[in-house]
């Protein structure tokens, strides 16, 4: 959008602010104005929408002033800048904004220009902006944007003040009550005007082609890089509207995944927990066929048991368990009770419970899926568990 809003504010709330809604593209003003006070801010903003905003206070509340130097600026010199003003303002200067300008060099010598601003005054402007729903891009002296000149000072009249600029950092504004005052003690030998001038001033004075104030400013925009809006007034750059929208689905996925995560999480703890009990109850069993003898590798010592027993590794003891813990471990919400393992016939029969007749069914099912032949003994409810006991062999 090329079109911007430049709003002039003033020292207090209760004084006039003008407008101007400029097209950079076109060099034209689009539309213009002048509000009783900062109170009529607010419906300014709703009838003008979101353009970008540069507001404009009161050279003669900005203190513009140049800084020697010892040397090439560097950032410990920059930090001193406040202690090296300290002397000439009679204010405390913790009480002051100062926001950076560029560094000349004239010949071996180095200048700071330096603006100041009271922080209450800065932050006055930068809420009434605020409150009627603006946010400014920059803020900056409006002196500032008069055309410069080397043979010349220029200046224009605006909302009852003159703006006088007389080189690259050297502008204030004056109250026209005051405007032959301040000529007659400031020793300025030409102004080139954009505004009529007064009859009963005597100046040496070329007049140029009249000009809408805020329109000559804002013309000078693009000239003029400097903002007073730095440091911790430094505007927030605008978030993208899809960034916004990306935002907020990318936090609900991850919201989402998180919970998703959880629930995996607990799951496999969960089956990690059966796992365990299981083996415990194998250890037990194996304990009470072979006292005494070592279960810290309970598979390897079944595996040797079984090893010569003249039978595959689907009809041995082994082969029986390994399948059925498997199968229990995929079989949720069941727990094993008891084992019970029949040489003879290689038939293991265990004891368990679980929270419904189907989840014996599921059992019996995976079971028989897997090539066992399983008969399910009689199920009965006690409390809110099922319990019933089930045999496994290998089919002949």
């Amino acid at each position: 959008m090329t079109e911007q809003i430049i709003i002039r504010l003033n020292s207090r709330p209760d004084q006039a602010v003008v407008w101007l809604v400029w097209s950079a593209a076109s060099s034209e003003v689009i539309a213009s104005g002048q509000l009783k006070d900062s109170s009529e801010l607010p419906a300014l903003a709703e009838r003008l929408g979101a353009r970008p905003v540069v507001a404009l206070v009161p050279a003669a509340d900005v203190v513009m002033t140049k800084v020697a130097l010892p040397g090439k600026p560097n950032r410990q010199l920059l930090q001193a800048l406040p202690y090296m003003l300290e002397e000439e303002h009679a204010e405390d200067i913790d009480q002051l904004f100062l926001a950076l300008g560029p560094c000349v060099q004239q010949e071996q010598q180095y200048w700071q220009q330096v603006a100041l601003c009271k922080k209450v005054q800065l932050e006055q402007w930068l809420a009434q902006l605020t409150a009627a729903g603006f946010t400014a891009s920059r803020m900056l002296p409006d002196a500032l944007l008069l055309p410069l000149s080397a043979q010349a000072a220029s200046a224009i009249e605006l909302a009852g003040q003159w703006l006088v600029r007389q080189s690259d950092w050297q502008a204030t504004s004056i109250d026209s009550s005051w405007w032959a005052d301040y000529l007659a003690l400031a020793d300025i030998e030409l102004i080139t005007s954009y505004s009529p001038w007064p009859e009963q001033i005597l100046q040496q004075v070329q007049l140029a082609e009249p000009e809408l104030p805020l329109a000559l400013l804002a013309a000078q925009l693009p000239e003029q890089p400097f903002s007073l809006l730095q440091g911790p007034y430094q505007p927030k750059k605008p978030q993208s509207k899809i960034w916004l929208t990306w935002k907020t689905s990318m936090l609900s996925a991850a919201a989402c995944a998180l919970i998703y995560l959880s629930s995996v999480g607990l799951q496999v703890w969960q089956q990690g927990n059966q796992l365990q009990q299981q083996r415990a109850q194998l250890v037990q069993l194996y304990k009470s066929r072979f006292p005494g003898e070592s279960t810290r590798d309970i598979s390897r010592a079944l595996a040797r048991k079984t090893v010569g027993a003249g039978q595959g590794k689907d009809v041995s003891l082994f082969g029986l368990l390994q399948d059925v813990q498997r199968e229990l471990a995929a079989t949720e919400q069941v727990r094993l009770d008891s084992l019970r393992y029949d040489q003879k016939s290689n038939e293991l029969r265990f004891q368990a419970q679980a929270d419904s007749f189907q989840r014996f069914d599921s059992l019996k099912t995976r079971l028989e899926q897997q090539g066992f032949e399983v008969k399910q003994g009689a199920l009965s409810n006690e409390g809110n568990k099922v319990v019933g006991t089930v045999s496994v062999r290998v089919k002949s």
